[in-house]
Order: structure tokens, then C-alpha cells, then sequence
């Protein structure tokens, strides 16, 4: 009996525990991910006192057609802050995935090899980019789902105000994580600007 009263006492323990450790591993890479957006967004505000304008979130002509259309803003983003002409990040490399394995025929950017990278949150999925002039763009990325690994694509919209129907961040750029979820477009997406409850697609 009192072998049995220990077996249903750590079976409540582990059910009311289990959930809030998870929740708190959630958090804690929530954190971590809004961090390493503030990073960012540093060195992009260096990219822009340099060159007078942010990173595009598109391949301009000088560096021809990508190969896919596939986490195109991330990669442009990478493509940039570690271009040739910039090269003045100094953001970790270890940050860097491609997700989708794609690359170029040539390197655009100061790495070795073509790979088209991008940078990764707490999850080990890409952060999306937007420049304010591709708001109206919607995007495909590729995550990993995190209950099966497998990986998924869904689309990233720039995020809007639905108080004021405008854009957040209208006149500079958007950076968003797809959150523990792995997907873009769902409550738990995290961004560099502030969420409260008007922000939404």
C-alpha cells in the first residue's frame, strides 16, 4: 500500500511538473531568441549607418537570381552583413544554418563555400527578414516541426498593427522568429518589436 501511495504521489508530481519545466525551457529560449534579435539589430543599424539604407530582403541584380525563393529575406540578410564590401559583423558564425541546403553558383559572401545561410533562433530555425520595402511580400521558410523533426515550410507575412492597421516597424525592417512552434504566421512567433495583444498578421 505504501508502495502505491509513492507510485501515485510522483505520477501527480511528475503531471503538475513536467508541463511547467517545459514551459519554463520555452521561455528561457524565448529569452534568449528576443537577445539575440537585439544583436541584430545592432548590427544592422551599423550596416545602415554605412551604406544609408538596411540589408535588402531581396537578391539585387549585382548578385544574379537566387536559386530558389525559399527563405529568401534571411539569406539575403546573411548575404549582406557578410558580404565583401561590408564584412564589419561581428556576430558568432556558429549562429548560422541552411535549412533549405540551398546555394549559389558563386560565393557572394566572404565564406568559402556558396551556401546560402541563415541565422538561427534558440530552436535551430531560421529568422525570417523583411525590409520595409517587401511588406507586402510573403515568404516561405523552412523549419524543423519540433515533435516529429521533420521539416515543414509555411509562410512569413510582415506583421501589422490591428489598431492602426499600419505596419510594425513601417519604416525600418522586420526580424521574426517562428517561435517553439517552428511555424511563421502563429501566436507564438517572436519579433523585434514589442508584442502586445493588437500585433497580428
Amino acid at each position: 500500500i505504501e508502495l502505491l501511495a509513492v507510485i501515485v504521489i510522483l505520477s501527480i508530481l511528475i503531471v503538475v511538473l513536467v508541463p511547467r519545466l517545459a514551459g519554463f525551457g520555452e521561455r528561457a529560449n524565448e529569452k534568449a531568441t528576443k537577445a539575440f534579435l537585439a544583436q541584430l539589430d545592432v548590427a544592422i543599424a551599423e550596416y545602415e549607418n554605412r551604406f544609408g539604407d538596411y540589408p535588402p530582403s531581396h537578391f539585387p541584380d549585382a548578385w544574379g537570381a537566387p536559386p530558389n525563393t525559399t527563405n529568401l529575406g534571411g539569406e539575403a540578410l546573411v548575404v549582406s552583413l557578410w558580404s565583401k564590401e561590408w564584412g564589419g559583423t561581428g556576430l558568432a558564425e556558429d549562429k548560422l544554418m541552411n535549412s533549405d541546403g540551398d546555394a549559389t553558383k558563386k560565393p557572394l559572401a566572404t565564406f568559402p563555400n556558396p551556401d546560402l545561410f541563415e541565422l538561427k533562433d534558440s530552436w535551430g530555425n531560421p529568422i525570417a527578414y523583411l525590409h520595409r520595402r517587401d511588406y507586402t511580400r510573403e515568404d516561405v521558410y523552412v523549419s524543423e516541426d519540433p515533435e516529429t523533426g521533420e521539416q515543414v515550410e509555411s509562410t512569413l507575412k510582415a506583421k501589422a498593427n490591428k489598431t492602426t492597421g499600419g505596419w510594425q516597424r513601417a519604416t525600418k525592417y522586420q526580424l521574426v522568429s517562428a517561435g517553439a512552434d517552428g511555424r511563421f504566421g502563429t501566436d507564438d512567433d517572436v519579433g523585434n518589436f514589442e508584442s502586445t495583444p493588437e500585433t497580428e498578421e
